[in-house]
C-alpha cells in the first residue's frame, strides 16, 4: 500500500498547489488578492465536487483509470501558470493591432477583454479541478479493495491532507520566492506525473498489465513539465516581454513579496519599474512630475529647520530619497521597503543606480527591511517629515497601509508639526477622497494637491499632505524650493493645492479601515493595459489628437 500512499500524497500536494498558483496569478495580473482567491477556490471547489460526482461511473480497470487522470491532471496543472499568463498576454498582443473608433469603444474593448480573460482563466482551473476530484474517491475505492471502508477513508484522507498541508506551506514560503510561479507549476505538473507513476507501478506490482498508451502518456507528461521546469526563465522573460511591448528587460524577479521587472524601452531609451503588472515609474517626464511634487512642497514647508529627521515608507526605487537628498539641512532618511530584492535591485543595477544618482549610498541614508505597519508600530525615533510612496492598494494587504489604524500609529512616529505626505493615485480621484476622509478620520488636517502641470495620460497624480496641526495652501505663500527641479521652475506652491472641501462619509466615499477596507480595486485588466506601453501609443490606439478629447478620455477613465 505504499505506493498508492505516496500516490494519494502526491496527488493532494499537486492538486491544492493549482488552486494556489491559479489564486495567486489572478490576484497579481487583476488585483483584489481577497475576491479573486475567493472566486478560485469556490471554483476549485465546485469543479471537485464534480469530478468526485463523475468518478462513481468509473466501474472497472480502476487502476488503469486512476493513473491516467493523474497524468492528464500533471499535464494540465503544469501548464496553468503558462497557460494563464500566456493568455493574459495574447489579449494583449491582440488588442495592440486593434484602432479604437471612440474612447467608448475603447473602454468597452478592455472591459470585454478582461471579462473573456476571466472566463478563459477560470474554465481552465476548472477543468484541473475536475480531474483533481476524480481522483480521491478512485484512490478511496481502490484501497477499500485491500481495507475496511473506515479504514481505507481514513488513511486515505490523511495522506491527503498532509500533502496538501506540506505544499501550502512550501509555495510561499520557499518555492515562489526561489523559482518563481511558472517553474513552480510544472514543479508541480512533475510531482503530480510521479503519482502516475507510482500508481503504474501499483498496477505492475498487482499483476495488472498496463497498456503501453499508458507508459507512453506518463512518460510525455514527464518531459513537458521537465522541459518547461527548464525553459522556465526563458518563458518567463518571453512573457513578461510580450506584456510590456518587447521591452528589454533588465532585471526581473518574484520575491517573497511581489513580481517586479525593470524595463527599457530602446527606441526612447527610458527606464520603468513594474510591481505585479503596475508601473511604478518611468525615466524622464513622468519621474520629473511625480518625485519632484512628491517631495519639494513638503520639503520647502521645511526649509528653515535644522537636521531634519526624514522618514520614507515604501519607495524601494531610490527616487523619492533622490530628491530629498538634495536638502541640506536633511541629517539623516530612514527607506523602509518591505522587499530587500527591489531596493539591492535599485541600489546595484547600474541604469537605476544612474537614475537614484547613488541615493542608497548617501552616508545620510539608512535602510531598513520591514513592513511599513510594523516598523511604526515598534519604532521609537520621531521624524519631521514621513513620505509615504506605497504602490496603489490593489489588494488587500496594500489596503491597510492606507487604513485609519495606519494612519493613527503614524501619529507615534511624528514630531510636533510634524507632516506626512502619501501619494493617493489619481488626483481627486476616488481613492483620494478615501485617503483624504481617511486621515481626517484620525485626526489629521490634509490637503489634496497635483503637479503644476499633467497634460499626459498617465500623469495625473494626485498627492495628500498631512498634518494633526492646521494646515491650508496659504502656509505655502512666498516659498520657494530651494532644490534643483525640472518642473517647477517659477510657478507658485499654493497654486497645487485643492480648494474643495475634504469629502464625507455618505455611502459612495466611505473611510478605509482594515476591518472594512473601501479602498481596494485600482488595479486590475484595464489599468496594466494602459500602464503597459507609453501614453501616446495608447492614445494613438483611440485617435484621439486634440487636447480636449485627451482630457476627456483621461476624466472618464479615471473618474
Amino acid at each position: 500500500m505504499f505506493l498508492i500512499n505516496l500516490a494519494v500524497f502526491l496527488s493532494a500536494a499537486a492538486a491544492i498547489s493549482y488552486e494556489i498558483i491559479g489564486g495567486s496569478i489572478l490576484t497579481i495580473l487583476l488585483g483584489s488578492s481577497i475576491f479573486y482567491f475567493s472566486l478560485t477556490i469556490g471554483v476549485f471547489l465546485a469543479a471537485l465536487g464534480i469530478g468526485g460526482w463523475l468518478s462513481s461511473r468509473f466501474e472497472q480497470a480502476l487502476e488503469e483509470k486512476l493513473a491516467l487522470m493523474a497524468a492528464l491532471l500533471a499535464l494540465l496543472g503544469g501548464l496553468s501558470a503558462f497557460f494563464i499568463f500566456g493568455s493574459y498576454v495574447f489579449i494583449f498582443e491582440f488588442l495592440r493591432n486593434i484602432t479604437f473608433g471612440s474612447v467608448f469603444g475603447f473602454l468597452s474593448g478592455l472591459g470585454l477583454a478582461q471579462i473573456f480573460f476571466s472566463v478563459v482563466a477560470l474554465s481552465f482551473l476548472f477543468a484541473v479541478g475536475i480531474l483533481a476530484g476524480l481522483l480521491l474517491p478512485l484512490f478511496s475505492r481502490i484501497v477499500a479493495e485491500k481495507l475496511s471502508l473506515k479504514d481505507a477513508l481514513g488513511k486515505v484522507f490523511f495522506w491527503d491532507y498532509a500533502g496538501a498541508l506540506v505544499v501550502s506551506i512550501l509555495l510561499p514560503i520557499i518555492l515562489f520566492p526561489i523559482l518563481g510561479i511558472i517553474k513552480a507549476s510544472f514543479l508541480m505538473g512533475i510531482i503530480n506525473a510521479l503519482a502516475a507513476l507510482a500508481t503504474a507501478m501499483f498496477m505492475s506490482r498487482m499483476k495488472i498489465k498496463i497498456r503501453p498508451i499508458l507508459a507512453l502518456f506518463v512518460m510525455a507528461v514527464f518531459i513537458v513539465n521537465i522541459l518547461g521546469f527548464f525553459s522556465g526563465s526563458l518563458i518567463e522573460s518571453f512573457l513578461e516581454k510580450k506584456q510590456y511591448g518587447d521591452r528589454e528587460i533588465l532585471y526581473r524577479s518574484q520575491s517573497p513579496y511581489q513580481r517586479f521587472s525593470f524595463l527599457e524601452d530602446k527606441e526612447s531609451g527610458k527606464i520603468s519599474l513594474y510591481i505585479n503588472g503596475q508601473r511604478q515609474f518611468e525615466s524622464g517626464e513622468w519621474d520629473a512630475v511625480y518625485h519632484e511634487t512628491f517631495v519639494h512642497p513638503a520639503m520647502a514647508l521645511k526649509q528653515s529647520a535644522k537636521d531634519l529627521n526624514i522618514l520614507i515608507l515604501g519607495g524601494g526605487d531610490g527616487l523619492a530619497l533622490r530628491e530629498i537628498l538634495k536638502y541640506e539641512n536633511v541629517s539623516k532618511a530612514t527607506l523602509v521597503d518591505i522587499d530587500s530584492a527591489l531596493v539591492l535591485a535599485a541600489k546595484n543595477l547600474g541604469a537605476v543606480r544612474k537614475l537614484n544618482s547613488n541615493a542608497f549610498y548617501d552616508p545620510r541614508v539608512k535602510i531598513v527591511f520591514n513592513d511599513a505597519f510594523k516598523f511604526v508600530e515598534g519604532e521609537k525615533d520621531l521624524y519631521d517629515i514621513v513620505f509615504i510612496d506605497f504602490p496603489d492598494p490593489t489588494d488587500d494587504g496594500l489596503a491597510r497601509l492606507y487604513s485609519k489604524e495606519f494612519y493613527l500609529t503614524l501619529k507615534n512616529v511624528l514630531r510636533a508639526n510634524g507632516i506626512v505626505i502619501t501619494q493617493s493615485g489619481g488626483y481627486m480621484t476616488e481613492n483620494q477622497k478615501i485617503i483624504l476622509l481617511t486621515m481626517e478620520a484620525a485626526g489629521f488636517k490634509t490637503l489634496a494637491f497635483h503637479p503644476p502641470f499633467y497634460d499626459l495620460l498617465d500623469q495625473n497624480f494626485g498627492f495628500t499632505l498631512a498634518s494633526e496641526s492646521k494646515i491650508s495652501a496659504s502656509d505655502f505663500d512666498g516659498l520657494l524650493i530651494a532644490a534643483d527641479t525640472r518642473i517647477f521652475n517659477d510657478r507658485r506652491l499654493n497654486e497645487i493645492f485643492a480648494t474643495m472641501p475634504i469629502p464625507r462619509d455618505n455611502g459612495e466615499v466611505k473611510v478605509n479601515s482594515i476591518f472594512h477596507p473601501s479602498i481596494v480595486g485600482s488595479g486590475g485588466f484595464a489599468v496594466h493595459y494602459l500602464e503597459s506601453l507609453p501614453s501616446e501609443k495608447i492614445l494613438a490606439q483611440i485617435n484621439l489628437p486634440e487636447e480636449k478629447s485627451r482630457q476627456d478620455f483621461k476624466r472618464m477613465f479615471y473618474e
